[in-house]
C-alpha cells in the first residue's frame, strides 16, 4: 500500500476482515479466532461478548482492525472484553474479583503471584458493589441491544463504517465502553485484560516492580535528567505571571 495514497479511514471503510487476513501474522489470526469462539464468560452470552469485542476494537484498533496498526495491539489483542466481563461477573465467584491481592505479583522477582488471590469483600463493601455492578450489568445489557438495533439488528455483522457511525451516536454507553476499554488495556492482567501484557509493552511500561523495586539510577532518571534553570530566570518568570494574573483580575473586576 503506497504511503499517502489512501487514508486509514478510507481503507477501513473499504476492507473486510477477510481482505485483511493476508496482511496479519498467522499467530495473531489464530489468537483472534480462538478468542472469538471462546465461551465461559461470567456475565456475557457469546453474542454480547462479540458485540463488546467489536465495539471496543473500533475504539482501540489493533492489526486486525487497521493494517496500519501492524505491530501495535489494540483492545482485541488485550482481551478487553474479558476485563469487562470479569467486572460484570465479579460477584459471582468466591472470593469476589474486585480487589486483587498483594503485596506483589511474580512479574518482578517474586516467587508467588499474590495479586492473583483476590481479597474477600466485607458485607458493607459487597452491598455497595452489588448496587454498582447491577447498574453496570443493566447498562451493558441495554447498550448491546441498542448497538444491535442501530446497526439494523446485528452490530457484529455490520461493516466498520456502520459500526463507527453507531458508536458515534451511542452517547453514554459509548463513553462507558471507552472508559472500560482503556482500563482493560492497561490494568494489571489479574483483572482479565492486558493479556500477555500487550498494553504495557505497547507504552513501554515495565509494570509492577515489587519485590525487586527500582535501582537508584532508575529512580533518578525516571522522567529523564533534571533540567537546570537559573534562579534569576525562575524569579523573572514568576514576576511576569504575577503581572499577567493581575491584569486578568482587573479586567474581570472593572471590565478594563
Amino acid at each position: 500500500m503506497a504511503e499517502g495514497h489512501i487514508s486509514r479511514r478510507q481503507f477501513i471503510q473499504g476492507a473486510s476482515l477477510l481482505g485483511l487476513a493476508a496482511l496479519v501474522p498467522a499467530e495473531v489470526l489464530h489468537w483472534a479466532r480462538a478468542e472469538a469462539a471462546s465461551t465461559g464468560f461470567l456475565f456475557f452470552d457469546d453474542h454480547q461478548a462479540a458485540v463488546v469485542r467489536e465495539a471496543t476494537a473500533r475504539m482501540i484498533p489493533g492489526p486486525l482492525d487497521d493494517p496500519l496498526e501492524m505491530g501495535h495491539p489494540g483492545a482485541r489483542e488485550a482481551n478487553v472484553v474479558r476485563y469487562i466481563d470479569t467486572l460484570l461477573g465479579a460477584l459471582t465467584v468466591t472470593p469476589e474479583k474486585i480487589h486483587a491481592g498483594g503485596p506483589w505479583s511474580n512479574r518482578s522477582g517474586g516467587t508467588t503471584n499474590f495479586m492473583a488471590t483476590f481479597i474477600p469483600l466485607t458485607p458493607a463493601q459487597r452491598l455497595g458493589w452489588e448496587k454498582k455492578v447491577a447498574s453496570l450489568q443493566k447498562q451493558y445489557a441495554d447498550g448491546v441491544k441498542a448497538l444491535d438495533a442501530a446497526a439494523s439488528g446485528d452490530f457484529v455483522g455490520a461493516d466498520n463504517n456502520t459500526r463507527d457511525q453507531v458508536l458515534t451516536n451511542a452517547g453514554a454507553f459509548r463513553d462507558l465502553l471507552f472508559t472500560h476499554a482503556i482500563e482493560g488495556m492497561y490494568s494489571i492482567p489479574e483483572y482479565g485484560g492486558n493479556q500477555n501484557l500487550v498494553g504495557w509493552k505497547e507504552i513501554k511500561f515495565k509494570g509492577d516492580s515489587q519485590p525487586r523495586g527500582y535501582t537508584p539510577a532508575e529512580v533518578s532518571n525516571s522522567d529523564g535528567p533534571d533540567v537546570y534553570v537559573p534562579t534569576g530566570v525562575v524569579a523573572d518568570l514568576l514576576g511576569q505571571l504575577g503581572v499577567a494574573a493581575a491584569a486578568v483580575a482587573r479586567q474581570r473586576t472593572y471590565g478594563r
